[in-house]
């Protein structure tokens, strides 16, 4: 009798303890979708009727972007009165070989993107073209881009990739964004138009 209720209480105890470890599809964590790590820009704007004619300005973060800790570098100056046509690279190069960020993550997730730029003390100005890349809302990603340099000056140049922004606006065509947040947020000192 001793072992009928003791194999009963072990039944009774198993029983419980495997209906408080079972597993059901609740228990599945949701996909997570990793924020690129870019480790390098480089904006090359080529002069659209002079090839020869290129700037280029480049950062790099070991680390990513995302962290501040870059640096900095521009080549070339704009002419005044030239047309430029923007090629943006962005890449991982923590990866070997090197990740190509924008194609292979940014711009197959164009509708969670969006380039903001804006100038200070230059006169340069710029227009998302018809054949850029669709993003958020229906607004221009930013990635094809011509830019007029005017007159003179000296300035700065920003530029930001905004990860799943609640609004963005590209009327203005540097474009603006709320919410979200920066996959990274550049500006280049000393951009130069003589």
């Amino acid at each position: 009798m001793k072992t009928t209720k003791f194999l009963f209480k072990t039944m009774l105890c198993l029983a419980l303890v495997s209906s408080f470890t079972s597993c059901s599809d609740d228990d599945d964590p949701a996909p997570v979708n990793e924020e690129e790590l870019i480790t390098n820009l480089t904006l090359t704007f080529t002069n659209t009727t002079n090839p020869g004619d290129v700037v280029l300005m480049s950062s790099v973060a070991p680390d990513g972007l995302e962290d501040g800790l870059s640096t900095e570098t521009i080549i070339g100056s704009f002419t005044p009165g030239a047309s430029y046509a923007l090629t943006i690279g962005l890449l991982n190069e923590s990866e070997s070989p090197a990740e190509d960020v924008l194609n292979g993550d940014i711009i197959p997730e164009a509708d969670e993107h969006f380039f903001v730029y804006a100038v200070n003390g230059l006169n340069l100005t710029m227009t998302r073209d018809a054949s850029d890349i669709d993003g958020p809302d229906g607004s221009k990603l930013g990635v094809n881009t011509t830019w007029i340099a005017g007159a003179s000056s000296f300035g700065n140049l920003q530029i930001r990739l905004i990860h799943e922004p609640s609004t963005v606006d590209d009327s203005d065509e540097f474009g603006s964004a709320t919410g979200g947040s920066e996959d990274f947020n550049i500006t280049f000192s000393g951009v130069v138009i003589n």
